[in-house]
C-alpha cells in the first residue's frame, strides 16, 4: 500500500511540475503560430515577406534573452530551491504573455507598439531560459536511477501537449472566424487563454515539495557571485550540452513553430491542413518522447544519441525534396512525423544525459545555460533562417540544410559527452 501511495505521489509531482512547463511553453511558442498575424498587426511595412521577417526576428529576440534567464534564474533555483524558482519563472512568463496579448496595434500606437511587443517577448525569453532546466532537474532528482530517462522525458512531453492545444485552438478559430476577424483580434485569443490558466498552474506549483536531492545537497551557492564562480568551472559540460542540444531545438522549432508558415507560404497548403499536421506532430512527439527516455534507461543513452543525428544527416534533405516536389497534406504529414520520431527518441534520451553531466551544485544553472545557448543560437532562429534560406536560394527544400548542420554539431557533442557523465545517484544518500 505504501509503495502504491509513494508511486501515486510521484506521478502527481510529475503532473504538477510538467503542467506548468506545458503552459509556459504554450505561451512562449504560440507567438510562432501566429507570426503572420502579429506581422500585420505590429510590423506593417507594405511587403508581407519583410513584415514576416521582422515578426520572426522579434520571435528570435526572445531566445537571445534565454542565456540571461538561465544565468540569473538558473542560479536562483540552485540557491533557493527548485520549487520556489519554478513559481518565479512562471510569474515572469505570465507578465510577458499578457503584454503581447493586450498591446494595441501599430495603427493605434505607432512605433511604441512593436517596442512593447519586443519587451513582452524578451520577458518570455528571460523566463523560459530557466524553466526547462528547472523542470528537468526537478524530475531527474525525484526519479529512481533506473527510470531517469523515462521520468525526465515528461519535461518535453508536456510541451507537446502545449503544441496540440495551441494548434487546436488555432484550427477552431480559423474555422469559426473570418480572415478579417483573425487579423483584427482572433490571433490574440490563444495568448489570453494562456494568461487565464496561469493562476491554476501557480496554485499547483505552490503545493510541490522540494526534492530530497536538493535538501541533502552539500556546498550550495549562497550568492550570485558564488554561482558565477561555479559557472566558470563548468564550461566543458555546458559547451558539450549546448552542442548536444542543437539538433533537438532546431528540429523542434522546425516541426512546430515554423510549420504553419512553411506549409502555407512555401508549399501552398491551406491553414487548416497545416494546423492539423501540427496537431499530429504534437501527438507524435508526445508518444515518442517517453519511448526514447525509457529506451535510454534500457540500452543506454549513447546508442540513441549517436544513431539519430546520423539518420537525420542521411535523410533530411531527400525527404524535404520529395515533399517540395509534390506538396500534399499526406506528404507533409509523412515528412514531419518522420522528423517527429527522430526528435522524440533523441530528446527522450538527451534530457537525462544533460542532467547527468552537469555539476551537482550548479545543475540548474549549467543545464539551463547549455540548453538556452543551443536554443538562442540555433533552434530559436530556425523560422527566420529557414525563411531566409528559401528566399536566398529559391529552393523550398533549403530548411533541410539547416537541420543537417544542426545534426552534425550534436553528433560531435554526443561524442564529447561520453567523457563527462557523472550521474546524480547517491547525492541524497
Amino acid at each position: 500500500m505504501g509503495h502504491t501511495s509513494t508511486k501515486r505521489g510521484r506521478v502527481m509531482q510529475i503532473v504538477k511540475v510538467a503542467s506548468g512547463n506545458c503552459l509556459e511553453q504554450y505561451d512562449f511558442f504560440v507567438y510562432g503560430y501566429y507570426a503572420a498575424y502579429i506581422a500585420r498587426t505590429f510590423f506593417p511595412t507594405g511587403d508581407d515577406a519583410t513584415s514576416l521577417m521582422l515578426s520572426f526576428a522579434t520571435f528570435g529576440a526572445g531566445f537571445l534573452m534565454r542565456p540571461l534567464g538561465a544565468i540569473f534564474l538558473g542560479s536562483y533555483i540552485d540557491r533557493v530551491g527548485r520549487r520556489q524558482g519554478l513559481i518565479v519563472t512562471l510569474g515572469i512568463m505570465a507578465i510577458g504573455t499578457l503584454t503581447i496579448a493586450i498591446t494595441p496595434s501599430y495603427e493605434k500606437l505607432g512605433l511604441l507598439a512593436p517596442l512593447i511587443v519586443l519587451v513582452g517577448r524578451l520577458l518570455q525569453g528571460f523566463s523560459a531560459g530557466a524553466e526547462s532546466g528547472g523542470v528537468s532537474v526537478y524530475l531527474a532528482e525525484i526519479a529512481s536511477p533506473g527510470s531517469r530517462g523515462f521520468v525526465t522525458s515528461w519535461q518535453s512531453a508536456s510541451q507537446q501537449v502545449a503544441v496540440v492545444i495551441a494548434a487546436t485552438i488555432g484550427l477552431t478559430l480559423q474555422s469559426a472566424l473570418s480572415p478579417e476577424q483573425m487579423n483584427e483580434w482572433g490571433w490574440r485569443v490563444p495568448l489570453l487563454i494562456g494568461c487565464l490558466i496561469i493562476p491554476v498552474i501557480l496554485w499547483l506549483r505552490r503545493s510541490l515539495p522540494e526534492t530530497e536531492a536538493y535538501l541533502h545537497m552539500e556546498h550550495k551557492a549562497h550568492s550570485v557571485s558564488e554561482s558565477l564562480g561555479q559557472l566558470q568551472q563548468s564550461w566543458a559540460p555546458i559547451l558539450t550540452g549546448m552542442a548536444m542540444s542543437v539538433m533537438t531545438t532546431t528540429t523542434f522549432y522546425m516541426i512546430t513553430a515554423y510549420t504553419p508558415t512553411f506549409g502555407e507560404r512555401a508549399l501552398g497548403l491551406s491553414p487548416q491542413d497545416v494546423l492539423l499536421v501540427t496537431i499530429m506532430v504534437g501527438v507524435s512527439n508526445f508518444l515518442w518522447l517517453p519511448i526514447g527516455g525509457a529506451l535510454s534507461d534500457r540500452i543506454g543513452r549513447t546508442p540513441i544519441l549517436m544513431t539519430v543525428p546520423i539518420a537525420v544527416l542521411c535523410g533530411a534533405y531527400p525527404l524535404m525534396s520529395w515533399l517540395v516536389a509534390a506538396p500534399t497534406f499526406g506528404a507533409l504529414a509523412t515528412v514531419l512525423l518522420t522528423f517527429s520520431a527522430c526528435f522524440g527518441i533523441y530528446n527522450g534520451a538527451l534530457i537525462a544525459r544533460l542532467t547527468e553531466i552537469m555539476p551537482p551544485t550548479a545543475r540548474t544553472l549549467s543545464f539551463s545555460l547549455a540548453f538556452s545557448l543551443a536554443t538562442s543560437l540555433f533552434g530559436g532562429f530556425t523560422p527566420l533562417i529557414s525563411t531566409a534560406l528559401i528566399q536566398k536560394t529559391g529552393n523550398n527544400s533549403a530548411p533541410a540544410i539547416w537541420l543537417c548542420f544542426a545534426a552534425a554539431i550534436s553528433l560531435a557533442g554526443v561524442a564529447a559527452s561520453r567523457r563527462l557523465e557523472r550521474g546524480i545517484d547517491g547525492e541524497a544518500a
